[in-house]
């Protein structure tokens, strides 16, 4: 397939990868010159991770890979290749606005054929093909990150997707090598839906001061068999894309156990964004061996605590 996806970030790049070291060929974009100039070498690199990681002992593989990617910094030029691509993929950051402006720009300059996927982890794609204007040719296809190494991918419908855009998707997700599984179009579809108010609550305790960094991750790796812990899975996640995705939730459903800890805006506030940042839940000054912060600082405490404290 010949792909086109918009936005190179972390989860642009992980899909870019995705596609290509799949073989399919993908043309890309991203309005900051600066982090789409770093794709390709991105991508390969994270192809050869992948590699190390699955045992896949291809020569050539990563170099391969990064042979399949194309990077266009004009928008103009990125739009003519797009109309010769069965698939536009947008990855763009969860800003509802921000993606219906793009795509009410870009995807009417396409053939009618073009497939529409978004990557959101919790927006409406009835919102998102109506900006687009091809409603039956539009789905979600929602990656974890990151996108090589996790299988998974939420396939969510929208209410005029036609079914054989649902079986071109899966079967097209299935040729790349991922494990598609059908998801309801309701805020945070399954896997958010389920993981954003855990999250949220893991804070709240945080912020009690009920628990610590280390020993929550500890209970779920060692009791749930979580990989990494709800805190450690956060800095990976980024507080402020947590942030945005558990207020775009509440703002679509209303529901109180989706509105954010002060702790996490505050951390927002102060940089503390995660491994990226080199600072959040853990202290990643060595990426090898992240340390547990102590963010009893932020702890706010309970309200009969802080009642009791005016008496």
């Amino acid at each position: 397939m010949k792909i086109a996806i918009i936005g190179t970030g972390v989860m642009g790049r992980g899909w870019i990868t995705q596609c290509a070291m799949t073989g399919n060929e993908v043309h890309c974009h991203d309005a900051n010159p600066d982090i789409l100039a770093g794709t390709v070498k991105a991508c390969i690199d994270l192809a050869e991770k992948t590699a190390k990681r699955f045992k896949i002992t291809e020569a050539d593989f990563a170099a391969a890979t990064g042979r399949r990617i194309t990077t266009y910094s004009d928008k103009a030029a990125f739009v003519a290749a797009a109309g010769g691509c069965d698939v536009f993929l947008e990855v763009i950051f969860e800003d509802m606005q921000l993606k219906r402006r793009v795509l009410g720009e870009l995807l009417p300059q396409l053939p009618e054929q073009v497939m529409f996927w978004s990557n959101t982890s919790s927006l409406d794609i009835d919102k998102l093909a109506d900006a687009g204007g091809r409603p039956e040719r539009s789905i979600i296809t929602h990656g974890f990150n990151p996108v090589p190494m996790m299988a998974g991918v939420e396939v969510v419908p929208g209410a005029g997707t036609s079914p054989e855009t649902v079986e071109f998707t899966r079967r097209a997700l299935l040729a790349m090598n991922k494990a598609p599984f059908l998801a309801p179009n309701i805020p945070g579809f399954w896997v958010n839906r389920l993981l954003v108010p855990m999250a949220l609550d893991a804070v709240r305790l945080l912020e009690q001061g009920r628990i610590r960094v280390e020993d929550g991750d500890v209970g779920l790796n060692t009791s749930l068999g979580h990989p990494q812990g709800v805190f450690k899975l956060l800095d990976f996640v980024s507080t402020p894309t947590m942030l945005r995705v558990a207020l775009e939730m509440l703002l679509a459903s209303n529901d109180p156990r989706l509105y954010p800890p002060q702790l996490l805006v505050r951390m927002v506030r102060n940089g503390e964004y995660g491994a990226g940042s080199g600072k959040g839940f853990y202290d990643w000054s060595d990426p090898r061996r992240p340390a547990p912060r102590d963010l009893s600082h932020y702890v706010v405490g309970t309200a009969e605590q802080m009642t009791a404290a005016l008496k």
